[in-house]
């Protein structure tokens, strides 16, 4: 038999067994938790410090500005000319699109090699002589790269944290030059710090900081989220014991426990971020790390002590079960008299094992139909086929043991017997077996159905209130406000937080007569609604009028509980009648002052309905004396204005709407005159009325007279002029060929020379193959062939080297050939040039023009440059050749005279949409930027005196102008000008071309 001893030794004994379980479960739980912990901080960490990393790559190749770039391109000649308006305008536009694109970008600004600074607002631009952005710039124009500046706080900006990404730029078409460097000032509040506080998993105490080390200090550089604390404020001491982050920055490893910035006790994962010197801090406090284990551990240590107090307790085992049967008596009773349905459900025969009474009155059937019934029966097929994929999947969780078997709450649609649908509630909780296998749900339904319906209207009475346009106020019988909406909140300008639990007193502003808020307390006293004005002041001291209705609310016994206010904002309201009224004294006074005479006619009879001012003074009548007057009492006296024509476009003006025609008029002097007449039909007083405006144009008619007499004359001087200009066009063209005769008649003279030396030669030869022709023929009529005639003509045929003239003559003629096609190109080329016959536009070649213009010119060019040509690809262009090829030419010799000695001219072609250009560049001395405006002046020339007549460029402007084209011109003293020509590819046709173009090749 056991003894008190046995039984001592037996508790002893599983209270250590016990003691032992608890200790390994303890070790278990935790560990498994700061496992998962760390796993999750190293996951958040690694995703942040990528993410960080990928931010600032991104930015650095976005902002980057290779050679070349239109940022680079415009400040380059920003840094030419500074006043170039159109190259701070490109940079301006560039400006405003990377802070459209990138919209963490603040503000930018530029810089020359010396620090100035260019375009910047003085506010943003915060480039300043301290060491951090010293050393950045230095770092940056050594290394050439862009260069981030760490955060850093703005000058006179306290509290305001910015990085700066300096980028340098370089000149175009000249590799390594640096020109200067872009400052791109970045907001971190906006993308980065929400990038680094944002955490990618619910938590309640997840938290994600940038730190790094400033010395003996660590820095935190981000926003603090668990307490008050602005970027770059707070400091603390590398040595400060436990501090993860002075841990990490002593190299103590990734993974730390240890204390936070607050003291309290945390787990963190420690990352540096790519490309800088910051840190990555990801923490989660150890309260929420280990509260599920310690949920566990004292459910466990619970349970260890419910299976002690089992065994001590084993005696009332039989106790326990008729306890547990009366429990089961007391829940059956509960389930089946609640109105609530009390089920439970197997598995396996997919059937209600129980459902209590009460489901007769919720769905109409019994419990034995319910009972025979499955869960698709149970729900609408939307609503069931939701709920399977929720329970198979739940289900699935407890048996693998990846949950365990609490309750979850369902809202269900489920028809009624009669088809009728309810909605209900419903609390489901999964049973297992011994194997832990489930095998019943258990749950709890409420019809929700009349909660449904109300919570939507209440939400729809939310909604109409809080998107009301006039201010809700309800307030308690104290006056104190309880609920305002969102209009309230922007009228008055403070926030819910502010005002409720207030009086609306804080809104008066002293302008309200007293006796107005007596009344509407006697009245609302009374239990009656107020209607009124009340003059308030909002948050910001400004004062505005409302027009308020206040109710009392009234609960179903009667009583009063709450007043309800309705108020709108009439200020502008008011602004706007006050403005009306003046606006109409202003149109009285304009309507009777205005010069123009204004008339007021009836629809149906004509009759004049009313008169301004102006028309008593145009007519000569009192504005009595023009009522009593039809159309016909104040028109000239003349057939070509009969009555029948001004009721015609009476009737017009009501068909057709607004006519406007001239008249001859009469005053009451007699005088006649012409008027302008405007007629509109309007509305007035729910009738049609014809408003006329007559204006006196008596004084127009006789300039307008004058006005084509000096038109024609003046059509008859531009005529002049065009010819004029036309004969100056030929003068100089005639000019510049006739500058260029010589070295044409040079080029011509040459192969001319050679040919005609040719020639002599050719017919010395001729003479002596003559020769011995007649010796042959000679010895060819002797009788014999070895006479001495033959051998006579066979030493003259030794003599003249026969075979020598042979071969020579040959390469004679192809001489003489070659010098004579070059003549017919020169020929060909002058023709090309000249265009005889070809004055109108026609499709051209223009790489051919150019070619051909080289030719002539290139007597002055060979001696004193070398010609380089880059031609890109050029379609035909609508043009008139003969006047291209003359702009060719101008620009050609202009090049050629800007080279003092020996140089280079560049002709460069392409294309660009629909336009195509012709570049003429040199390395001559270039122009002075002060004559640059001035070149296209007729008569200008800074050739000296004699070298020019200053039109050559004048026409090539004229002519590429109308050509619907432009003449572009860069030059820099010293090393040279470049002119271009643009051209559209087929200008848009002038009147006298319209046929010729609309017949033109596509």
């Amino acid at each position: 038999m056991p003894t008190a001893r046995h039984w001592l030794v037996a508790i002893i004994g599983f209270v250590l067994l016990l003691a032992g379980g608890l200790y390994r479960s303890h070790q278990v739980l935790f560990g498994a938790a700061r496992e998962t912990a760390e796993q999750q901080l190293q996951a958040v960490a690694a995703l942040k410090s990528q993410e960080i990393q990928r931010w600032i790559e991104d930015r650095l190749i976005f902002l980057s500005q290779p050679p070349g770039s239109v940022m680079s391109q415009h400040f380059a000649r920003l840094l030419q000319q500074p006043g170039d308006a159109r190259a701070a305008a490109g940079l301006r536009q560039r400006f405003r699109y990377l802070q459209q694109t990138i919209p963490e970008i603040s503000a930018i600004g530029l810089h020359d090699l010396a620090g100035r600074s260019y375009l910047a607002d003085p506010a943003d631009d915060h480039l300043r002589d301290d060491t951090l952005h010293q050393e950045a710039v230095q770092a940056m124009l050594e290394s050439r790269r862009p260069r981030l500046v760490d955060f850093h706080r703005k000058a006179g900006r306290e509290g305001e944290v910015v990085l700066d990404l300096l980028v340098p730029l370089f000149a175009e078409g000249e590799t390594g030059r640096l020109i200067g460097y872009a400052l791109f000032e970045i907001d971190p509040a906006r993308v980065l710090y929400p990038m680094v506080s944002q955490w990618p998993v619910p938590s309640a105490t997840g938290e994600s900081l940038l730190v790094r080390r400033d010395g003996d200090e660590v820095l935190f550089l981000s926003p603090l989220g668990r307490q008050a604390g602005a970027p770059l404020k707070l400091r603390l001491p590398l040595d400060t014991p436990g501090l993860i982050s002075g841990m990490a920055l002593h190299g103590v490893g990734e993974v730390l426990a240890g204390r936070d910035y607050r003291g309290l006790a945390v787990l963190g994962v420690v990352l540096p971020v790519g490309q800088t010197d910051w840190l990555l801090v990801a923490k989660m406090d150890d309260s929420e790390i280990y509260r599920e284990a310690r949920r566990n551990f004292a459910w466990l240590t619970a349970a260890g002590v419910v299976l002690m107090a089992v065994l001590l307790l084993l005696g009332r085992v039989f106790s326990a079960a008729l306890q547990a049967r009366e429990q089961e008596a007391r829940f059956r009773l509960l389930a089946e008299s609640g109105s609530d349905v009390v089920w439970l459900y197997e598995l396996a025969s997919r059937r209600f094992a129980y459902v209590s009474p009460s489901v007769q009155a919720m769905r109409g059937i019994t419990v034995a139909e319910a009972q025979q019934q499955t869960m698709a029966d149970l729900l609408t097929p939307e609503c069931h086929q939701h709920l399977d994929g929720e329970l198979e999947r739940w289900i699935a969780a407890v048996d693998t043991g990846q949950e365990a078997a609490a309750s979850r709450h369902y809202e269900l649609v489920q028809p009624r017997k009669d088809g009728s649908l309810i909605q209900t509630e419903a609390v489901m909780t999964l049973i297992t077996d011994a194997q832990g296998r489930v095998t019943h749900i258990q749950g709890i339904s409420r019809d929700i159905t009349e909660r449904k319906r109300a919570e939507a209207e209440l939400r729809k009475f939310l909604l109409s209130a809080e998107q009301s346009p006039v201010s809700i106020v309800i307030t308690n019988l104290a006056a104190e406000i309880e609920y305002v909406n969102e209009a309230f909140v922007r009228t008055a300008g403070y926030s819910r937080e502010e005002v409720l639990g207030q009086n609306p007193r804080i809104l008066q502003s002293g302008r309200t007569p007293r006796s107005s808020y007596e009344e509407m307390w006697r009245c609302l006293s009374r239990g009656e609604g107020w209607r009124g004005e009340l003059f308030n002041r909002r948050k910001d001291g400004s004062e505005y009028l409302e027009y308020a209705s206040i109710n009392p609310i009234r609960q179903p016994d009667g009583s009063i509980t709450h007043y309800l206010a309705v108020k709108e904002d009439i200020t502008e309201r008011r602004a706007t009648e006050a403005a009306l009224a003046e606006s109409e004294d202003k149109f009285r006074t304009i309507y009777d002052t205005i010069g123009d005479a204004i008339f007021v006619h009836d629809v149906a009879s004509g009759s004049i309905l009313d008169v301004n001012g102006g028309a008593c003074r145009m007519y000569g009548y009192s504005r009595e004396e023009l009522l009593s007057l039809d159309v016909q009492g104040i028109t000239a006296d003349d057939p070509a204005f009969p009555p029948q024509a001004a009721r015609d476009y009476m009737r017009r003006v009501q068909e057709e709407g607004p006519q406007s025609f001239e008249w001859m008029a009469r005053g009451s002097s007699g005088r006649q005159f012409w008027v302008l007449v405007n007629l509109q039909v309007f509305r007035l007083s729910g009738g049609q009325r014809v408003l006329a405006v007559v204006r006196d144009i008596d004084g127009h008619k006789r300039a307008e007279q004058e006005l084509q007499q000096a038109l024609a004359e003046a059509k008859a001087l531009n005529q002049r002029l065009a010819e004029a200009q036309s004969q100056l066009l030929q003068s100089e063209k005639m000019a510049s060929i006739g500058q260029l005769a010589a070295g044409v008649a040079h080029e011509m003279n040459n192969p001319i020379g050679f040919v005609y030396s040719n020639l002599g030669t050719l017919d010395h030869y001729l003479r002596e193959i003559f020769a011995i022709i007649a010796a042959y023929e000679a010895a060819d009529s002797g009788p014999c062939r070895d006479c001495r005639q033959l051998e006579s003509a066979r030493q003259l045929k030794l003599e003249k080297d026969f075979d020598f003239l042979r071969s020579d003559i040959v390469q004679l003629l192809a001489e003489s050939r070659d010098g004579l096609e070059r003549v017919a190109k020169i020929a060909r080329d002058l023709k090309d040039f000249s265009r005889a016959g070809e004055a109108e536009s026609q499709w051209a070649d223009l790489h051919q023009g150019l070619d051909s213009t080289l030719n002539i010119v290139w007597n002055e060019l060979k001696y004193k440059c070398t010609v380089h040509k880059e031609y890109g690809e050029l379609p035909l262009v609508w043009c008139e050749p003969s006047q291209i090829n003359q702009v060719f030419m101008n620009l050609l010799v202009n090049a050629a005279q800007a080279i003092p000695k020996k140089g280079d001219i560049w002709l460069r072609t392409g294309r660009r949409g629909d336009e195509v250009f012709v570049a003429v560049s040199d390395s001559g001395c270039g122009i002075a930027p002060e004559y640059l405006h001035r070149l296209f002046e007729p008569f200008f020339t800074t050739k000296p005196v004699g070298k020019g007549t200053g039109l050559g460029l004048s026409l090539a402007y004229s002519i590429v102008q109308k050509h619907q084209g432009r003449l572009e011109v860069e030059s820099e003293p010293g090393r040279g000008s470049t002119f271009t020509v643009w051209l559209p590819i087929e200008a848009r046709p002038r009147p006298e071309e319209g046929a010729e173009a609309a017949s033109a090749p596509r």
